[in-house]
């Protein structure tokens, strides 16, 4: 089982090299943050600057912890302000952690389909490298990274296939496909899910919680009656995410 899963993720990690990089379409991530930016309440809209590709929105909310912080990212085509993001990054830093939520590659076309997606990939992982770099620069030493949905997966592939990944735990929440092997990467998983999640999540659960065994530390979770999105089920990710970060970190 184990070379099956080491395949398919090296398998996987070729088409993304050997695809053709796709840029974000920076006309809607400004447009996306010239209307987020005006009505954040909680947290400092911030620049994140890259020596290679352009700039990147995000926001930055302070916790009580100095030395723990949490890097969140969204789902397909939205904002880092957008449903359980958004919520998370308050909920989170409520609970004194330091919160980055940050932009990810969006494609012009609405309703760009995930294949057309996995051409921003390496934009992606770019952008989760450079947010924690972003964070260490400001003290922060434990850093734990949130992904929902496309967010999830993108984050997954980051964590395959970068040489070395800084994160000190993954929690991945209706991670879209199969969990991919994380090899040299290998770090806590917390695998949360809905109980009404979309098909593709909930008919991979099994393998998902076949390749955790192979993690340190790592668990998978149902939120009950929650579907993909986890509108009215907020509370009850981020409760689950601080019992996770309490035992790994």
């Amino acid at each position: 089982m184990r070379k099956l899963l080491l395949r398919g993720g090296a398998a996987l990690t070729a088409l993304f090299v050997a695809s053709a990089f796709a840029q974000s379409d920076a006309a809607r991530e400004a447009r996306w943050r010239a209307e987020v930016e005006p009505n954040i309440v909680v947290g400092d809209a911030v620049t994140l600057n890259r020596k290679e590709g352009t700039d990147f929105f995000a926001i930055f909310t302070e916790g009580t912890q100095k030395d723990v912080a949490i890097v969140l990212v969204h789902g397909v085509g939205v904002n880092p302000d957008f449903g359980l993001i958004g919520r998370l990054r308050v909920l989170l830093a409520d609970a004194g952690y330091a919160t980055l939520s940050i932009q990810m590659p969006v494609l012009a076309a609405e309703g760009a389909t995930p294949e057309a997606y996995q051409t921003t990939f390496p934009d992606a992982g770019s952008r989760i490298a450079r947010a924690h770099e972003w964070l260490s620069e400001r003290g922060y030493t434990k850093i734990a990274l949130v992904s929902h949905s496309m967010g999830a997966w993108m984050s997954n592939v980051y964590l395959q296939s970068a040489a070395r990944s800084p994160y000190t735990a993954w929690i991945a929440i209706g991670v879209t496909g199969r969990l991919l092997p994380l090899g040299a990467n290998a770090l806590p998983v917390l695998d949360l899910y809905g109980e009404n999640d979309l098909p593709s999540n909930l008919s991979k659960a099994w393998l998902r919680r076949i390749h955790l065994w192979l993690l340190p530390q790592s668990k998978q979770v149902m939120i009950a009656k929650a579907d993909h999105y986890f509108a009215g089920y907020e509370k009850d990710v981020s409760a689950a995410i601080f019992a996770f970060l309490r035992a790994t970190m």
